[in-house]
């Protein structure tokens, strides 16, 4: 925690210290911005995963800063709860004059919709809970989501209006560590680390709207520890879209993850298939309400989903987001979760703002 405050010392003073001097850098063009995101909420669960009536307050604050100077590219979010802060993001890059950014940092696998577009979670997304198979490791999640090292990203036009975007990954991954994934700490880097591989193809049809479709496939190599597996190599391959109909927004992924979990002795090998729609209604310029539906056919009898008691393999949920300001967003919502080994009932409550 020590460590973390220090960083966060340091982010403050880096922010302001790039504020003030942007403007004189070289003749350079610039542009920069500040991002401040704070977050209070209420989650109600009878029973949780671990089959405990449990009411989790939580506040948090996300801060974000961007930096362009001509081709050279600066990003950084660090997230502070209550219980904890991390360096989520880090990048360095450098723009060419092909259109291509070469970045080097912490950054997210690039693997699905869901955490591609809505990384700092609060205001951005339209509801409180993320879908399961997309959490993070900080929220018991049962995939890897985060990796330091290498990414590339290219768009090439096809027409006046539609572009094709690669997104490509490698660096060092995530380990287990007992019943939870640990990504690599750039504040407090460690060994005993294999990579990760990631790769996303894009298709955006109209430069005017946020309509998507992509594919996606990630290479984990994962060491395993206080566990009878010592690696899992796992593979996760799937697609997702977002589409919009008017006032309805629809989007989804489809997940594929195959494991291959070695011991001192023997290999096993399971897989699972997961997928979540989500569709949202802008009933009124304050108004939307939402719904989305989560399957897996993952259980207890997979050798790696077992790992997970927080593992979603059924959710109903429902919500409504009210805009009550042009930057500030009170969110309700109720989920009927099946995780693991427990059937859930959870309520939710969150006001979030983004400044400025």
């Amino acid at each position: 925690m020590e460590k973390a405050a220090h960083f966060f010392r340091r982010f403050l003073y880096l922010s302001g210290l790039f504020t003030a001097l942007a403007p004189v850098f070289c003749v350079a063009q610039s542009s920069q911005q500040l991002l401040v995101l704070p977050e209070l909420r209420y989650l109600r669960q009878e029973p949780d995963a671990s089959g405990k009536n449990d009411s989790d307050y939580r506040a948090s604050l996300d801060l974000l800063y961007a930096l362009d100077i001509d081709q050279y590219r600066f990003f950084a979010e660090f997230i502070a709860t209550d219980e904890k802060s991390e360096l989520a993001r880090l990048h360095l890059g450098y723009k060419t004059r092909a259109g291509t950014t070469l970045w080097l940092g912490r950054f997210q696998l690039n693997q699905g919709y869901w955490n591609k577009t809505f990384h700092f979670r609060n205001y951005i997304q339209t509801s409180i809970q993320p879908p399961g198979i997309a959490a993070y490791e900080r929220e018991n999640g049962a995939l890897p989501v985060h990796f330091s090292g290498f990414d590339i990203r290219h768009q090439w036009a096809l027409n006046p209006d539609a572009t094709l975007q690669l997104e490509a990954g490698f660096g060092a991954g995530t380990r287990l560590e007992g019943r939870r994934l640990d990504s690599f700490d750039l504040l407090d880097p460690d060994g005993g680390r294999k990579p990760s591989t990631s790769v996303r193809l894009s298709y955006l049809p109209e430069q005017d709207t946020d309509t998507e479709f992509g594919i996606f496939y990630v290479d984990n190599r994962m060491p395993m520890r206080r566990l009878q597996f010592i690696q899992n190599k796992q593979r996760v391959t799937g697609g997702y879209a977002n589409i919009r109909f008017g006032a309805l927004r629809s989007y989804g992924a489809l997940y594929r993850v195959d494991n291959e979990l070695t011991t001192v002795n023997a290999r096993q090998s399971d897989h699972f298939y997961s997928a979540w729609l989500q569709g949202d209604y802008h009933l009124h310029a304050h108004w939307t309400p939402y719904l989305r539906i989560e399957h897996s056919n993952g259980d207890a009898d997979d050798p790696y989903v077992s790992l997970f008691p927080a593992f979603v393999r059924d959710r109903k949920l429902a919500g409504l987001r009210w805009d009550l300001l042009e930057n500030q967003a009170v969110k309700f919502e109720y989920a009927d979760t099946d995780f693991l080994r427990e059937d859930s009932s959870q309520w939710a409550l969150q006001w979030s703002m983004i400044f400025p």
